[in-house]
């Protein structure tokens, strides 16, 4: 018999691992490159979600003001009327009136038109000029911090600017706010608020790594822009750019993220990516190595000695080690195989195989459906011998519970099934000892009343899924039974988790429709329940929920009560 090469098999499972460890290397160091890339991507949305949001906030916060200021002048008659009277009047004639105003009021300061302007470049010192446009004299007034005013310029301009909306500014949020008479309502002239938002918006801007940002008045007009040659026409329509976009008031703030610019992968990361996954490959390989040489001179030592066994060598025995598997269990088998081999010839031997096998088959035999009940019950009776009580309690249950499921009809009485029911709360009473209890009370009138098996279990089952919090110490389940006319109501009512509302509705809508649950983790065993109860019942019987304040569940169970509502044969 000629012998193989003995380096075969090593090199076959050599290269076929390699590659193995090679391609899923090659895989997960494609995933964390697309898993980094997408996180980067999401950090760079969520970033600009904040820079958009602080935008937003300036802008609204500067209209705002633009309109405190506003209200303030109304709450302010004297004030008003100076104005009004500003409006109406020229320079020289205003004077006028207001040394006339001054000389007739006790107060030492003259508040008017201007002393409400410097108040409003105290409080508010991104308010870079107030400007007043008489409709009537036609005359604009501009005012600036530090009692800086420049009156008597043509306003006819500006005019045109507000009615046309043209007047905003680069860098500047411009409100025009109108005053108007309070008698008759006529508007007299407006104020112009110019406040200043370059910097804060490039402040802004600049906290976002990739962030690019535009901000419009009406439709088509720039006063913000960085980088100031971007297309933000383009940008909007371009797909590789996300669009963050927000409105207040006439100003449209628009942020950008160009998303390949985004998610590109840093130089240091990529390589750091890389070099992890070149030496968990190289790890791999050696691995690989070694088990394959381990393996392989196994393989060696069995090739060998079944090579002496075919030269009538009958003593060589294989080395058995402690990993017990398949070659392990071929050497046991390859030495037992060689010990017999040297009794095959002796005709007790196989008389004695032949026998041991009947003893075995007849011990076999022996085994019937009663030895896991037997075996749980001797369980039982050695933990109560050994102090073990409880354990004796949670044998017993199951052991109910068990021969219930399997030799129980279908239909069984009610106190039958609250049985059941007490035997399973049992169980998980033992298993959440301390922190959970329960209550089953119905009337003795009810408990011999018929009904299909296994109703109660699927809802207990629900609330140890879904409703019970462990971390509180006291947890209640209430069963109770009643029958109102032809029904029977069975509640089981918790102080657990409880229900969105939402989900609630839409959980009793689906159990109306007797629909199906869709998901795993949607209350399977009480819509299973709700289709058995319409099943032998009817329609208008079966399941539906109910909100516990300030907090848990209950579910009600209806059946009919009638005698001969339910079949020999349940569903």
């Amino acid at each position: 018999m000629e012998k193989k090469r003995p380096k075969q098999l090593y090199l076959k499972m050599f290269r076929t691992y390699t590659v193995m460890v090679i391609g899923i290397v090659a895989a997960l160091v494609i995933y964390f490159i697309t898993s980094t890339r997408n996180r980067l991507l999401e950090n760079g949305r969520e970033e600009l979600e904040r820079i958009s949001g602080e935008a937003l906030a300036c802008a609204e916060e500067v209209e705002q003001t633009a309109d405190y200021l506003h209200r303030e002048l109304y709450r302010s008659p004297s004030e008003l009327e100076d104005l009004l009277q500003y409006f109406r009047l020229g320079p020289e004639a205003y004077q006028q009136y207001s040394l006339e105003r001054y000389i007739s009021s006790k107060e030492l300061v003259y508040k008017g038109t201007f002393y409400f302007m410097n108040e409003a470049f105290e409080a508010y010192p991104r308010l870079e000029k107030i400007e007043l446009v008489s409709y009537e004299t036609q005359q604009l007034t501009e005012c600036r911090p530090e009692k800086i005013v420049y009156p008597g310029k043509d306003g006819k301009a500006r005019l045109v600017q507000i009615r046309n909306q043209e007047y905003c500014e680069p860098g500047k949020l411009v409100y025009v706010k109108e005053v108007r008479e309070m008698n008759t309502m006529e508007p007299a002239g407006c104020m112009v608020f110019t406040f200043e938002a370059e910097k804060t918006l490039e402040k802004i801007r600049r906290s976002g790594a990739f962030a690019e940002m535009a901000v419009l008045f009406g439709e088509d007009q720039v006063i913000f822009q960085v980088p100031e040659d971007a297309d933000y026409a383009r940008q909007i329509r371009d797909r590789h750019y996300f669009v963050c976009s927000k409105s207040a008031g006439e100003y449209q703030i628009y942020a950008f993220l160009d998303e390949r610019q985004a998610s590109r992968l840093p130089w240091p990361t990529f390589l750091a990516i890389l070099a992890v996954g070149a030496a968990a490959g190289m790890i791999g390989i050696f691995f690989v190595d070694y088990y394959a040489k381990r393996f392989t001179g196994r393989v060696d030592a069995i090739l060998e000695a079944m090579h002496q066994v075919t030269t009538g060598d009958f003593q060589v025995r294989l080395e058995i080690g402690k990993k017990e598997d398949e070659l392990d269990m071929i050497a046991d088998h390859f030495n037992g195989m060689c010990g017999k081999l040297e009794l095959y010839i002796e005709k007790s031997y196989l008389e004695e195989i032949e026998r041991k096998n009947a003893q075995m088959q007849a011990l076999q035999s022996q085994i019937n459906p009663h030895f896991l009940y037997n075996t749980l019950e001797a369980i039982r009776m050695k933990a109560i011998c050994n102090g073990d009580r409880e354990v004796g309690k949670m044998l017993y249950s199951m052991v109910v519970l068990f021969r219930s499921q399997l030799k129980e009809a279908d239909v069984i009485t009610l106190g039958q099934e609250l049985d059941y029911c007490k035997q399973y709360l049992e169980l998980f009473e033992y298993r959440y000892q301390g922190c959970f209890r329960s209550e089953v009370e119905c009337p003795a009138e009810l408990l011999s009343m018929p009904i299909i098996k296994f109703v109660l279990q699927p809802v207990m089952e629900n609330y140890f899924i879904h409703g019970i919090e462990r971390e509180r110490q006291d947890n209640l389940v209430q069963v109770r039974g009643e029958k109102k006319g032809d029904t029977l109501f069975l509640y089981v009512k918790d102080n657990g988790r409880g229900m969105d509302p939402e989900k609630l509705a839409q959980m009793n809508k689906e159990l109306r429709e007797n629909a199906r649950a869709k998901k795993k983790n949607q209350s399977i065993g009480i819509h299973n329940v709700n289709r058995r109860l319409k099943a032998v019942y009817g329609e208008k019987f079966g399941i539906y929920l109910e909100a516990v304040r300030p907090k848990g569940l209950t579910v009600v169970l209806t059946a009919s009560a009638e005698e001969g509502s339910v079949p020999r044969r349940s569903v």
